[in-house]
């Protein structure tokens, strides 16, 4: 049986209430990134003391302004949509349990990762799993956070190395970060969790 940690917990729990103050329809990466940042836990606090620019208000204010499309759309001489996604009915209301496409596949590519570098024993294996695999799913490609991080300034593979430097013991040398890993129990868990049909459209 897989558990999770207070940490993962605390990050979901944080998600939920970001997505809803921005009045999103489902769950995003942009909301997961928000949501490690207000939890702030220890690994969190570590990341951040290397990237002090990084911040929930500062995500939030990217997130609002559309940042990471915005001068896409203004070459093409089109303002920015609006960011959340939302209507004035959804305002208040918690997003479905559902996630977007780009969250999805980053989870599922990160939890396969992550579960390699256990396996191969190059990080702790940990009886719960934690905020860390939820760190570097919003650090994958398929995620619209590291493309929201570049256009804030933020290099996404450097906040992926401060992520792995904190979640191996002082001391260590972080693990490189794989290309692609096979999926196995550990990964197939952690999808059952994010539920892999439970897909917005």
């Amino acid at each position: 049986m897989l558990i999770y940690d207070d940490t993962f917990a605390a990050a979901m729990t944080a998600t939920q209430a970001e997505a809803t103050a921005l009045g999103a329809r489902a769950y995003g990466s942009e909301h997961v990134l928000l949501g490690l940042l207000v939890a702030d836990d220890e690994l969190t606090r570590q990341v951040v003391g290397s990237f002090p620019a990084l911040t929930p208000a500062a995500v939030r204010a990217a997130v609002h302004g559309a940042l990471d499309d915005a001068p896409h759309l203004a070459r093409l001489g089109l303002a920015a949509p609006d960011p959340t996604g939302s209507t004035g009915a959804m305002a208040g209301r918690p997003p479905r349990p559902k996630h977007l496409p780009e969250l999805q596949s980053a989870l599922n590519q990160a939890s396969a990762k992550w579960a390699h570098l256990r396996k191969t024993g190059a990080v702790p294996k940990e009886g719960k799993v934690g905020s860390t695999v939820l760190w570097l799913a919003v650090l994958e490609l398929p995620a619209r956070s590291p493309h929201l991080l570049r256009a804030m300034g933020i290099d996404p593979d450097g906040v992926r190395a401060a992520v792995l430097s904190a979640a191996v013991p002082a001391g260590t040398e972080a693990p490189a970060w794989p290309a692609e890993a096979p999926t196995g129990p550990f990964t197939r868990l952690v999808h059952r969790f994010f539920g892999r049909t439970n897909v917005a459209n």
